[in-house]
């Protein structure tokens, strides 16, 4: 009787890890969206079997050729969750990039709202609007300018110029340098100098604090990456990925920026 029980316990609970599978994984959500056609896909990885196929053959344009003479010039593909739209008409590209741009701009939700320095709001993440076009005809006008990199000339020159001493006073004391080190602090004195006026302070520790959250949140946007290929199922279970991490960084990184504000507004009384 015990082992009955114990058998039709194991069933049930196989049946309900089924459904949970197939509605995780297998069944399509009802979003309304007309989608292109696409070919059968496989479980959790989606349509990643093509690619990889394609790609350890030799010959991938051959290999994604025989799909899009199968299905059409316009593919749907699923890489885990990440929806793929696959293009192999010219004509049908130029109206992507052309016609209609507005509407293939936008680059979806980050997979965890309170993702790293401003969420959706920042420029790789915000949205197609009026106020995307703005910030990025600041950085165009203000960042990547010609004249934006001649006025940074003199710091490139001096911070070029101080590294080089130290180099040439490491080696007349026979002293050991990690060139790796140095050249991220020659980076970080250059932009930081761009952005706050001044190089970090090395001896306050203010540099060391600034070079390991900018290699926690190099790390971090791996994770994200990797939360972002499972979000959907994972947000049906209510579980959230890196989500404690990714608020402590943005919390530091909030500090770092408010400090670099109220400089600025003091240098302005």
């Amino acid at each position: 009787m015990v082992d009955n029980l114990q058998y039709y316990l194991i069933l049930i609970i196989i049946c309900l890890f089924s459904l949970l599978c197939y509605s995780l994984f297998f069944k399509k959500p009802k979003d309304g969206f007309d989608l292109p056609p696409n070919s059968p896909s496989l479980p959790i990885i989606g349509h990643l079997h093509l690619l990889l196929s394609a790609m350890l053959g030799g010959v991938p344009h051959k290999s994604l050729q025989k799909q899009s003479s199968r299905y059409g010039p316009l593919l749907h593909l699923n890489i885990f969750n990440v929806p793929v739209i696959f293009v192999s008409s010219a004509s049908v590209a130029y109206e992507i990039f052309r016609e209609h741009d507005v509407n293939f701009s936008f680059r979806g939700t980050p997979p965890i709202d309170e993702s790293l320095l401003v969420g959706s709001f920042g420029f790789f993440t915000a949205p197609y609007s009026d106020c995307w076009k703005f910030m990025k005809k600041l950085m165009v006008t203000k960042l990547l300018e010609p004249q934006a990199l001649e006025r940074s000339r003199g710091i490139r020159v001096y911070e070029g110029e101080r590294l080089y001493a130290s180099l040439l006073d490491n080696a007349v004391k026979n002293e050991r340098v990690e060139i790796g080190k140095e050249a991220m602090k020659f980076a970080n004195n250059i932009i930081c100098k761009m952005i706050m006026g001044r190089s970090c302070n090395e001896e306050n520790g203010e540099a060391e604090r600034v070079r390991d959250l900018v290699a926690e949140s190099t790390a971090l946007t791996m994770k994200i990456f990797v939360a972002n290929m499972f979000q959907r199922p994972l947000k049906k279970l209510g579980i959230s990925l890196f989500r404690e991490e990714i608020m402590s960084v943005s919390c530091r990184f909030d500090e770092v920026l408010e400090r670099i504000h109220e400089e600025h507004e003091r240098k302005k009384r």
